[in-house]
């Protein structure tokens, strides 16, 4: 306890908040793609509690779950969705219907392997999803997309595809093999988002230093790519905990360390500078189906 009361009193002194947030300049979403080179270190959960951290300081934001295999993010949120991206076509159901509520406000929405029956849709269909779906434009100050681990052609659509993109790794050395295998095959694709990365279950903060400046280092000289400290999460027995009650984290354990980190990021988030200008849940989906076709 003493060891964390004190990581949380540097974190207090190392943290400065603006006084005032950067000012949404237009009505389009900032969409956020979350994602790893390998499975296992914990990015689902901090998509979740980040979610929540923005909705804390303001901010509406919506969590799409584009993990093709599982649906972590009902399970870590506790809730689930009746409803995928598909459903849009049934009479009846509005996209109200098709969105779960979360806590504080934040909203839910499974994708799944729907989102890549996109692709086979009539011109018909598809305009009324994606005019749908670009509908939390005038809502959503952030759309999170969680994807699946790995470095499968399905990831690197929804990381091609968004405004900016956040790669969570852990001081292993595989973690970190793989997340710098995630820059290569983006920086492959001519990918132009900024990266931000993000470093889980460190110790202190020299392992998780050392690992930003080892990513960096190898970007900036093979890949001619810079990526951006956007910070780091310590390891706490208490994300264990809230897992297994399906309770997240920032709600079961607000004053833990690990909270007050994902906290610290958030503010970053909307705060910090060089933020591209955003081109919404629209523009998103029709990058991404352009990559799908």
């Amino acid at each position: 306890m003493s060891d964390q009361a004190e990581k949380l009193r540097q974190m207090t002194l190392n943290s400065s908040t603006p006084k005032s947030p950067i000012i949404k300049q237009s009505l389009k979403s900032r969409v956020i793609t979350v994602t790893s080179g390998k499975g296992g270190v914990g990015k689902t959960n901090f998509t979740v509690n980040l979610a929540l951290a923005l909705a804390a300081l303001g901010q509406k934001v919506l969590v799409i779950d584009a993990d093709l295999g599982m649906a972590n993010v009902e399970v870590v949120l506790g809730c689930s969705a009746s409803y995928s991206i598909l459903n849009l076509l049934e009479n009846g159901l509005k996209l109200t219907d098709v969105v779960a509520e979360g806590p504080r406000g934040i909203k839910f929405m499974a994708g799944g392997s729907g989102i890549y029956h996109l692709a086979n849709l009539s011109d018909a269909h598809l305009k009324h999803i994606v005019s749908q779906i670009s509908l939390f434009d005038h809502w959503a100050d952030f759309v999170l997309i969680d994807t699946g681990a790995g470095l499968s052609r399905n990831v690197l659509n929804f990381v091609m595809a968004a405004d900016e993109v956040i790669i969570i790794t852990t001081p292993e050395p595989t973690a970190i093999t793989d997340a710098y295998a995630m820059m290569k095959a983006y920086a492959g694709q001519n990918g132009v988002a900024p990266l931000r990365l993000v470093v889980n279950r460190i110790l202190d903060q020299d392992e998780g230093q050392m690992v930003v400046d080892k990513l960096m280092r190898v970007s900036q000289r093979f890949l001619e790519i810079s990526i951006n400290n956007l910070g780091y999460v310590y390891e706490d027995r208490n994300m264990i905990k809230a897992v297994k009650s399906q309770v997240p984290l920032l709600m079961s354990f607000p004053e833990t360390i690990s909270s007050r980190c994902i906290e610290n990021i958030a503010q970053r988030l909307l705060y910090g500078e060089n933020i591209p200008q955003p081109h919404g849940v629209k523009g998103f989906f029709y990058k991404f189906l352009k990559f799908m076709w």
